[in-house]
């Protein structure tokens, strides 16, 4: 496993049992399978090649009798009964919001979510916080030169995130991480970027403008701290 699926895996926490959406190759639930993880463990994708290759990593790690395989279009054969985790990664912040509130809503709300964005971390922060989840912990990641997040959210009152938090996580738990720094240093670049282009083009944007301007500053203020 790479450095970004290594850190999930650290992750996830023992329990009745876990379903990987989008397994892909499958590894974190063959390292589940071989390390003793006693609870249930299911690997589902929506493409029956990715879920081919799970099986074969599998059988090569001698586990096959240890995982359930599922191909399903994200959680829609999720058992509502015997699963207490559900793990996303690898993909789009806005596809993994699709994938949860695309699901049975009270299997979800039973579960604890790791949630690994690609991109678009934003868009899954907002519908955490907004659909009664709270955000109970962030890790950073680097692997292959980009910082990932590394969600973890479960059925609860949710904590305030300000809008730079949304893109770049929160404060409270990444402030000891260095990975933080690197992360919004790269926002706050990329947002000066934004700035400038909308201020050059023929018809600017005010509002939206005035938006990335808040959250450059408020990035500002999060690196300040640091």
């Amino acid at each position: 496993m790479n450095k970004r699926l290594i850190a999930i895996y650290n992750e996830i926490p023992a329990g009745t049992g876990i379903i990987d959406v989008g397994t892909d190759h499958g590894y974190i639930p063959a390292a589940l399978a071989k390390s003793g993880y006693k609870g249930r463990i299911i690997a589902s994708d929506i493409n029956a090649g990715p879920l081919d290759s799970a099986r074969r990593t599998a059988a090569s790690e001698n586990v096959s009798d240890r995982i359930e395989f599922s191909l399903a279009n994200g959680l829609e054969k999720c058992p509502d009964s015997g699963i207490d985790t559900i793990l996303i990664a690898g993909m789009g912040g806005d596809l993994i919001t699709k994938i949860l509130d695309s699901a049975d809503w009270e299997t979800v709300k039973k579960c604890t979510l790791i949630l690994q964005p690609a991109t678009k971390s934003e868009i899954l922060r907002y519908f955490l916080i907004h659909n009664e989840f709270d955000i109970f912990d962030e890790k950073l990641v680097k692997d292959a030169g980009i910082v990932y997040p590394i969600i973890k959210a479960r059925l609860g009152t949710a904590e305030p995130y300000s809008d730079a938090e949304l893109y770049a996580g929160a404060f409270r738990y990444l402030k000891d991480e260095p990975l933080y720094i690197e992360k919004l240093d790269d926002q706050i670049k990329r947002l000066r970027i934004g700035i400038a282009g909308l201020e050059s083009a023929e018809h600017t944007n005010e509002s939206r403008i005035a938006f990335i301007r808040s959250v450059l500053r408020e990035s500002v203020e999060l690196r300040e701290k640091l």
